[in-house]
């Protein structure tokens, strides 16, 4: 699988599934743009592709901020040119509130990153995918934006159950919309994934939980599968 040359902005990079998709996909040949909003642990990703032969620079990033992607953007093709494949991989969890407790801010917190964070770091970069008549943007989502995974209303996974249904219906959404454009639109449904924001939360007897990698591996099959390329599908995960 190759990659070589296209530059890859991915969000939420600076540990968990968005490490591991920005590790993998510059092993692919991607010049990667990690992104994050914590710049120390940015810069320590940075230096791991750097180190292993690939090509990353570290851009601080808070998706929910309204301009933060256009600037982003902007910086990014200032340095490399081009924008050739999205990952929004930014989230957020809320846990150890019910849901028929949950606030509105609580519910702001996760729906300004998971779903309108999204919203605009695509806003950001699709016209200059629609200028070139090409792209990829996959879109992290979750088995949570299938199936509600709240048991019993215990998990507080309220908001972020309907904020990953919102990414399912967008990314469809906005396949039909782009692919005239020749920007394709796809998604990776994980269930569990044992990182740092889930690893306590995962259910008891869950020793089978997913790895990073392996996500990593599904974005990895999907921009990679050219020239028939599918649009407005998910590959689900569990």
């Amino acid at each position: 699988m190759d990659l070589t040359d296209k530059v890859i902005l991915v969000t939420g990079a600076n540990r968990g599934i968005g490490k591991s998709i920005s590790l993998r996909l510059a092993s692919m040949g991607g010049r990667v743009a990690v992104t994050g909003r914590n710049m120390a642990m940015l810069d320590k990703v940075v230096k791991e592709i750097n180190e292993t032969g690939g090509i990353s620079k570290g851009f601080k990033l808070d998706v929910a901020i309204d301009n933060q992607a256009h600037n982003v953007t902007k910086n990014i093709l200032d340095i490399w040119g081009q924008i050739d494949v999205l990952i929004n991989n930014a989230g957020v969890y809320m846990y150890e509130t019910p849901v028929w407790k949950t606030s509105v801010e609580q519910w702001d917190y996760v729906m300004n990153t998971n779903l309108r964070g999204l919203f605009l770091t695509c806003n950001a970069v699709i016209p200059h995918m629609m200028e070139r008549n090409q792209g990829h943007i996959v879109n992290i989502g979750s088995s949570s934006g299938k199936v509600a995974d709240d048991e019993e209303g215990k998990s507080g996974s309220g908001p972020y159950s309907a904020s990953k249904f919102g990414v399912v219906g967008y990314t469809m959404s906005l396949a039909k919309s782009l692919y005239p454009y020749g920007i394709k639109v796809n998604g990776v449904n994980p269930g569990w994934v044992d990182t740092d924001m889930t690893r306590n939360e995962i259910p008891a007897g869950g020793s089978d939980w997913i790895k990073p990698e392996e996500i990593a591996d599904a974005v990895g099959y999907l921009l990679t599968q050219t020239p028939y390329v599918m649009s407005g599908q998910f590959i689900d995960i569990f």
